[in-house]
């Protein structure tokens, strides 16, 4: 009775789902040139697509280090690289190594025009560390669009994660990016709860930015003016005149202080209302305007998902102009 042998490229699939780092091993060493091992029924997917996929780390580290990358990044038929199907599965510690390990391929994109960053913002797990490292490594990865004009930020209103969402904010995303059909992403809000929360961020993180614009104007104006910021200890040496009693300087200095002080309650109001309406305009109204999430419209980020029951009081998710 002959016992048939199963095929090496299967043995290995099947080592490597089961994370058997040492049967991995045994299998590369005894057949070299199956290291890499496409699957032609599964997108091509390689090796290490599967194993980045599975967030096996150790198993894709010794992959690389047995020469699984050179002369080439793996990508399978969709122009996908591992590192983007880690991001997809929220893989976030072999993410973050392949991510160090091939910087250049954080800003490629697949057939969709989609990249890392978009597809860790949308994952719904995997946010905390990955996002961090995709954009320091590929700075110009936040303000990329896929082939819609959806940004990063597009696709984590759409998907809900609002840990992403405010990652990305802290980050410099444009909040008021407007894609390819001029919708922004608080118009992809996940949730009534989520806008609300979207522009409470919008607003927070604007106001950091003006407050810092306006100390460096601060700074510039009184360089120019040639004022000298001195310190307390300077200040009390200055108050004093050579005969033991207040200086008239710092009499005439603290007076005006006092007199600007007084008249002062009427303008910090108004530049405070000038500032919260600067760091709202251009969002949109609440109940002024429709979001394609709430009529459905094609041509989403989340385009192409399952509809499913919505709660009461929940947006309905987007979905394909076919179901309409």
């Amino acid at each position: 009775m002959q016992i048939r042998r199963i095929d090496v490229s299967l043995r290995l699939r099947r080592a490597i789902l089961l994370n058997d780092l040492s049967l991995v091993k045994r299998i590369i060493r005894n057949n070299p040139k199956f290291l890499r091992n496409p699957d032609w029924a599964d997108k091509s997917n390689t090796s290490l697509h599967l194993a980045a996929r599975s967030g096996f780390t150790l198993i894709a580290q010794f992959l690389i280090d047995q020469g699984h990358e050179e002369g080439m990044i793996s990508r399978n038929n969709e122009f996908e690289t591992p590192l983007m199907l880690a991001a997809m599965a929220g893989k976030e510690d072999v993410g973050v190594m392949l991510a160090k390990r091939f910087p250049e391929c954080i800003t490629w994109r697949n057939k969709g025009g989609v990249d890392a960053l978009m597809l860790s913002s949308a994952s719904g797990s995997g946010t905390l560390h990955l996002i961090p490292t995709l954009i320091l490594h590929g700075p110009t990865i936040l303000t990329a669009a896929d082939h819609s004009g959806n940004t990063a930020l597009h696709h984590a209103s759409a998907a809900g994660e609002l840990k992403a969402l405010r990652l990305l904010l802290q980050y410099g995303a444009n909040p008021l990016a407007s894609n390819a059909y001029s919708w922004t992403p608080v118009h992809y809000s996940a949730t009534s709860a989520a806008e609300a929360y979207f522009k409470t961020l919008i607003i927070e993180f604007e106001k950091k930015k003006a407050e810092g614009k306006r100390a460096v104007a601060e700074r510039e104006r009184q360089r120019n003016a040639g004022v000298r910021l001195v310190t307390d200890q300077e200040g009390l040496a200055g108050g004093v005149d050579s005969g033991g009693g207040p200086s008239t300087g710092a009499v005439g200095s603290a007076n005006s202080g006092s007199v600007g002080l007084r008249g002062s309650g009427g303008w910090v109001g108004e530049r405070q209302r000038a500032r919260d309406d600067a760091a709202i305009a251009g969002l949109p109204a609440p109940g002024m305007e429709w979001s394609p999430v709430e009529k459905r419209r094609a041509m989403t980020p989340t385009e192409g998902r399952g509809w499913t029951f919505t709660p009461e009081g929940m947006r309905p998710r987007a979905e394909t102009g076919e179901s309409i």
